[in-house]
């Protein structure tokens, strides 16, 4: 480990203060419904889960599978892989994410959720923010955790290496060494795999 970003306890602070901020916001609307949370996969997963320990009013969970390529690219718009279970129309979604970065995922995902199942109203929560000069959509959350000018790689609570690291239950920036012995450790699963697959050819 490089250096801490968010400690354990400072997660369960944060999501403390943006449980009681949210049912604030979800108190003055009278008409709100059962609100749904939608956590953006894979990434937001931790975090949707520890905030919702925190969420005293009534509300159901959901997750959706998106991703966006910068318009230089493709084109831009937002793939979903895994579209919400709950029907949202008419309803008041918050939608869940790890990080704001560059903006152009939270950009895209928020025109298409609205476009494509016009909530009522839809709040996004973000665990963090971070300030970039190379900003493209300056995309400001209803809720946001921290705030911060770290510009490298990050790990934990949702943030991945390749898909590892996503359970750890704290925010830091990984050494060079960890990504190293990472590396290695992906090559030698991706050559475990491809040994089985040699020994064991599936039959069609």
């Amino acid at each position: 480990m490089e250096r801490l970003i968010l400690s354990e306890d400072e997660i369960v602070k944060i999501c403390s203060r943006l449980g009681r901020e949210i049912d604030a916001k979800l108190s003055d609307d009278p008409d709100r419904g059962i609100p749904i949370f939608l956590g953006v996969m894979n990434g937001a997963l931790p975090f949707l889960y520890e905030l919702v320990r925190h969420v005293q009013t009534p509300i159901l969970i959901d997750t959706i599978k998106a991703s966006s390529y910068d318009g230089t690219s493709t084109t831009g718009k937002v793939t979903v892989s895994k579209e919400p279970d709950h029907d949202l129309e008419g309803k008041t979604v918050v939608l869940v994410e790890d990080i704001v970065d560059t903006g152009i995922t939270m950009h895209y995902l928020k025109e298409f959720i609205e476009k494509t199942y016009h909530p009522r109203k839809l709040y996004v929560c973000i665990l963090v923010k971070r300030m970039r000069k190379d900003i493209k959509y300056n995309e400001l959350a209803d809720f946001t955790g921290i705030t911060t000018a770290e510009q490298n790689y990050i790990v934990g609570f949702g943030f991945d290496y390749y898909g590892l690291y996503r359970n750890v239950p704290y925010v830091f920036v990984p050494s060079a060494a960890d990504m190293k012995e990472w590396g290695e450790l992906l090559e030698e699963d991706k050559a475990l795999s491809e040994r089985f697959k040699k020994n064991h050819p599936h039959e069609k």
